[in-house]
């Protein structure tokens, strides 16, 4: 589905940015979460998003 390896780096890498803006934006208030936090939590959503789309296009069709 990806087609290369420098597609599935670019697709994680924007699925991590899109989640860690907003997480930190959701999570401004009224407590911080620590940067470590929320890096290393994006970081899973972002893999497991890009593991379970293909699963999920090969189930849809």
């Amino acid at each position: 589905m990806y087609g290369s390896f420098s597609s599935v780096i670019y697709t994680l890498l924007s699925w991590w940015i899109l989640f860690f803006v907003l997480q930190r934006l959701a999570n401004r208030y009224p407590k911080n979460n620590s940067w470590k936090k929320d890096i290393i939590l994006t970081f899973i959503q972002s893999v497991l998003i890009l593991i379970l789309m293909p699963v999920l296009a090969n189930f849809i069709r």
